[in-house]
């Protein structure tokens, strides 16, 4: 080896040596640190296990009074102390396991739990802290934590920390906005209206109900239950409010009007549920909003029909019809005002003859009458047109005519008759926007149903005018009437004789020719026969109904019940129909003759025009003031309604039957006008028949 390779090695060795030497003085002070560290950490420990044997009979009391889980780390996250809470909480098996808490954090939560160990150090304390944990049980559990710094002379030594566990509690919490949602949900697309109310005020309403009141959810939180209520009203919810604030009650359910944006108004029936503080007193009310207004409107309409048709059914007497009208309408309309004005083309006027409200006294006079001429105003232009009016806001309407107050909405129907105005339904509310399309076709139908009756009633006034001016005339055409009836019993008489020839010379002829006429002669002669009979019966019953009235009543105190016994022996009953008295008949004063013809006639017509596989036929009477009120119903073949006023009339034949000659009736209509009484019938297509008739006392 050559000397500078011998001097090279030698420098590297001197240098190695040196850097050792180097390496065991850094050595030797870093030992001497580690060492110090050491002592200093020991002491530390020692002073911080005599701090805690100093305090352990304050923490002990503490301990036992926590119910959270309460835990005391060192500076480096070692667990010192902890309670039973804490153990059960952490998944110990006893409160006296070495752990280090940074252990429980899950990995990808070790730089949160680091970051939020750093601010406890230097803030001295942290609250509200959540993270999930892994218990030394390998349980997930998210943890809320509050924390604070444990200092000894102005050092820090250790920490101490409240524990508790919300993994159920956020569970529940996101189930409960989970389920919030969904109610919601239900709550924003239900059909039902919802509100939510405080002490009246409107706090939250639902899609449902602000669209049928045409409000958005921001308006109506403006608004008071109050603002969107009629006051007429408010009677139906005042006892149950007091009952429910007074704690009565916590529900009720009320059916009442609402009033829209736009003025008008909608029925709903409306549930009222309380919700109640721990102390009972009321914090909010649920109200479940149905929108009835449809249903109410059907059945207002068809049970105000009904009465009115038998209101008026029977009655001729234009005022008590008109009178009828005006309050039915009215209590339909659910308004205080309500008129009727008769229509005089001639005179060209409007007169108020019937009114419902605050224009009529106790006994239906109208005071301030009002005779318009037509034209003018909206009833009169609706009379000159003939076509019905429906105003929103009569402000805006310069026809409209004060009567005795403003009213803001009117509703005008014309009544028609062969084409005719003959009347006029008006009817006026103080509320804008009162009326409905739909009430005015409604009241359109009801001036159709009563067109005709009021017709006849006017046409009846006007004849009773006519007749009061033309007394004499009356009398004479009574006399000629007298002589008539006369006269058609003679005719009729006399009609009797040729008819009996003629049957006798067919029947020679028949006998003579016996083997020489073939089957079409016999069947023409058989004919001939049948239509002979016929005439005769026509002559008899033609006979018969002149003779009703001509000769004076013959009175006498009649039972009824006799009659119709009698009756029940002569008369041809089938078996499959039974006759019923549902009341014992009242005696009568009256011609005997004459009564049994008119329930012969009845009775004979009910069994007659049966059509049912079980017929009945039902005889009762009610007793009135002035009259005996009597019906005999079947439950036949019915008549249609365009024929109720025609069947009367001699000769009108519904059903052509050989054994009937539409005469019947007519006799049976003169024997009740006879006994001062009135006759009218209640009948159905397909259902059967009753026909009503009174007798006076």
């Amino acid at each position: 080896m050559s000397q500078d390779k011998i001097d090279m090695l030698q420098r590297a060795l001197a240098r190695e040596k040196a850097a050792r030497k180097q390496a065991e003085k850094i050595l030797e002070n870093k030992s001497a640190e580690l060492y110090d560290a050491k002592q200093k950490l020991e002491k530390s420990y020692f002073e911080l296990e005599s701090l805690l044997n100093r305090k352990d009979s304050e923490l002990q009391g503490v301990f036992e009074n926590i119910v959270d889980a309460y835990v005391i780390i060192d500076l480096w996250g070692n667990i010192l102390k902890m309670n039973d809470a804490a153990v059960n909480l952490l998944g110990f098996d006893n409160p006296k396991e070495d752990y280090n808490l940074m252990d429980m954090a899950r990995p990808n939560d070790i730089e949160l739990v680091t970051e939020s160990f750093k601010t406890l150090l230097k803030e001295g304390s942290i609250t509200d802290f959540y993270i999930n944990i892994i218990t030394k049980k390998k349980e997930e559990k998210l943890v809320h934590i509050n924390a604070s710094i444990i200092y000894d002379k102005g050092a820090p030594v250790a920490a101490q920390g409240i524990v508790r566990d919300v993994t159920e509690a956020k569970r529940n919490a996101e189930l409960i906005e989970e389920q919030k949602k969904e109610l919601d949900v239900i709550v924003q697309n239900s059909s039902l209206g919802i509100v939510l109310t405080e002490s009246g005020n409107i706090v939250r309403t639902n899609e449902a109900f602000q669209k049928l009141l045409g409000y958005s959810e921001s308006e109506l939180s403006k608004l008071t239950i109050k603002d969107i209520s009629l006051k007429e009203d408010f009677p139906l919810s005042r006892d149950f409010l007091m009952k429910m604030d007074s704690g009565k009650i916590d529900n009720f359910v009320v059916q009442k009007r609402y009033k829209k944006k736009d003025g008008s108004v909608v029925w709903a029936k409306t549930n009222v549920n309380a919700v109640r503080s721990s102390t009972g007193d009321i914090k909010y009310q649920v109200a479940l909003v149905e929108d009835i207004t449809s249903d109410r409107e059907r059945s207002l309409i068809i049970d105000m029909i009904n009465d009115l048709a038998k209101a008026i059914l029977g009655k001729m007497d234009i005022y008590e019809i008109a009178w009828e009208i005006t309050h039915n309408i009215a209590e339909y309309l659910n308004t205080d005002d309500c008129v009727i004005y008769l229509v005089d083309q001639d005179q060209g006027t409007l007169e108020q003859i019937a009114a419902y409200g605050e224009k009529v006294t106790a006994n239906h006079q109208i005071i301030n009458k009002i005779k318009l001429p037509i034209g003018k105003g909206i009833v009169g232009t609706v009379a000159k047109t003939g076509k019905a009016e429906l105003i929103k806001n009569t402000e805006e309407d310069k026809r409209y005519i004060v009567d005795e107050k403003r009213r803001f909405s009117e509703i005008t129907v014309p009544i028609i008759s062969d084409g005719q105005v003959i009347g006029i339904i008006d009817s006026e509310h103080i509320d804008k926007n009162y009326y409905t399309l739909k009430q005015l076709h409604t009241l359109e139908n009801i001036a159709n149903l009563v067109a005709m009756q009021l017709k006849s009633a006017i046409n009846l006034r006007e004849r009773q005018k006519v007749e009061s001016k033309n007394k004499d005339l009356l009398n004479e055409l009574a006399k000629s009437n007298d002589e008539l009836q006369e006269y058609a019993h003679m005719v009729s008489h006399d009609l009797k004789s040729p008819l009996r020839s003629i049957d006798a010379l067919v029947n020679w002829i028949k006998e003579d020719n016996e083997d020489k006429l073939d089957a079409v002669s016999l069947k023409n002669f058989e004919l001939i026969e049948t239509t002979l009979e016929k005439m005769e019966q026509l002559i008899a019953d033609v006979l018969m109904y002149s003779s009703v009235g001509a000769q004076a009543l013959e009175e006498e105190l009649v039972d009824l019940n006799d009659i119709v016994k009698e009756l029940e022996k002569i008369l041809f009953i089938p078996k499959h129909i039974s006759i019923k008295v549902l009341n014992p008949l009242p005696k009568v004063n009256g011609d005997i003759t004459k009564l049994k013809q008119l329930f012969q006639n009845l009775i004979s017509n009910a069994i007659k025009f049966n059509d049912k596989p079980k017929g009945l036929v039902e005889i009762d009477f009610q007793e009135q003031k002035t009259h005996y009120q009597f019906s005999v119903k079947d439950n036949g073949m019915g008549i249609e309604e365009e024929y109720h006023s025609k069947i009367f009339e001699i000769f009108h034949v519904l059903n052509k039957r050989e054994d009937s000659t539409g005469i019947g009736l007519s006799i049976v209509k003169k024997i009740v006008k006879l006994h001062m009484g009135d006759i009218w019938i209640d009948s159905e297509l397909g259902k059967g028949t009753t026909f009503y008739f009174t007798l006076k006392k």
